[in-house]
Parts: C-alpha cells; structure tokens; sequence
C-alpha cells in the first residue's frame, strides 16, 4: 500500500556524533557523559541518548534518538546544543562529524 507523504508515518531520527578525543580519560568521559546528560534531559523531543568510547584509539561517539526531524533542527539551533559542544570543546581533536538514520522499527 503507497502512503503520500501527509500520511506517512512520523519517523524517529538517530543521529551518531562521532570525535577524536584521544586524551579524554576513562574519567573524564565519565564526567562529560554526566554533565551532557543533565543538559540532554531538559532537549524536548530528544527520546534517548548514550555515549560509547573507544580509549584505545581515541574514538568516541553519541547516539541519539529524537522524535523526528523537526526535533533534532530545533535542538541544533538551540542554546542547549552550544552548552553541550562546550562541555566536551577541551577533549575534541578536528571536527566532529554527524550521521542521521530514520528508525523504522516496527512499533
């Protein structure tokens, strides 16, 4: 069955944020992590987020998922957004990079 794009279903967005941060401790991810979360759970429309590191190599990476898109722009304009980019500004090497997936999993 074809759905027009008014009657299709709203989808939630995963968004992978993916930085180089190879001096950031085990203790300092777990002090970033706290403080992001207390920033994440005051973000309407933000579903769930988690933090995933890779100290051997420096690699570190935030998953999350948000109502659907229109959520996730209005964060990115957001004050919230610039706090939490602070927070982490001392660790991060380069530029992070951002990766958007629909979630289609069946409900």
């Amino acid at each position: 069955m074809d759905r027009s794009a008014n009657d299709a279903p709203r989808l939630c967005v995963m968004s992978l944020i993916e930085w180089q941060a190879s001096s950031m401790t085990i203790d300092d991810a777990h002090e970033l992590a706290s403080r992001t979360s207390a920033a994440f759970r005051l973000v309407p429309g933000l579903v769930d987020f988690r933090f995933f590191g890779d100290f051997a190599t420096g690699r570190h990476v935030y998953m999350q998922v948000w109502e659907d898109q229109a959520a996730l722009e209005a964060f990115a304009a957001s004050e919230p957004m610039l706090q939490i980019r602070r927070f982490a500004a001392p660790f991060v090497e380069g530029r992070p990079s951002r990766t958007l997936f629909a979630d289609y999993t069946p409900r």
